[in-house]
């Protein structure tokens, strides 16, 4: 396997001869480290992140500092409400240490869903929907 990093941390791996290893998808993976900010409320949406290694803290401005709503660990996805309905984020993500996460760009979150069931689809965008009201602005 060769991974290169590029801008940004990004790594992009590929098998030597240019193919995706094992018939695996390669995704690509950005690393944090603590304290750096992944992405700031009100920004517009770009990526959604699925965590391999590491935590990330989600913040919101409460009473002139930013108050931690959630600790999210490996598994976790975050920056998705984004992608389902191309608003602004609705918080901010903090790395809380060392972190590694699969990058989601738009095309493959939108692919992954509309392969999803009808019901599912109209779920997703619902629940997204109730918690943009539920979120203060």
């Amino acid at each position: 396997m060769i991974c290169a990093r590029g801008d940004g941390w990004v790594a992009k791996c590929r098998d030597p001869a240019g193919g995706a290893l094992s018939g695996k998808e390669i995704l690509e993976r950005q690393v944090f480290g603590p304290g750096d900010v992944i992405f700031r409320i009100g920004e517009p949406p770009r990526v959604a992140y699925l965590i391999q290694a590491g935590t990330v803290n989600i913040t919101v401005p409460h009473e002139d500092k930013d108050k931690i709503v959630g600790t999210l660990a490996p598994g976790d996805l975050f920056g998705e409400m984004a992608l389902v309905d191309s608003q602004p984020r609705s918080a901010t993500a903090v790395a809380a240490a060392h972190t590694t996460c699969i990058v989601i760009t738009p095309t493959d979150f939108s692919r992954r869903l509309e392969k999803s069931d009808p019901f599912v689809r109209a779920m997703v965008r619902l629940l997204t929907k109730r918690l943009r009201k539920m979120t203060p602005s």
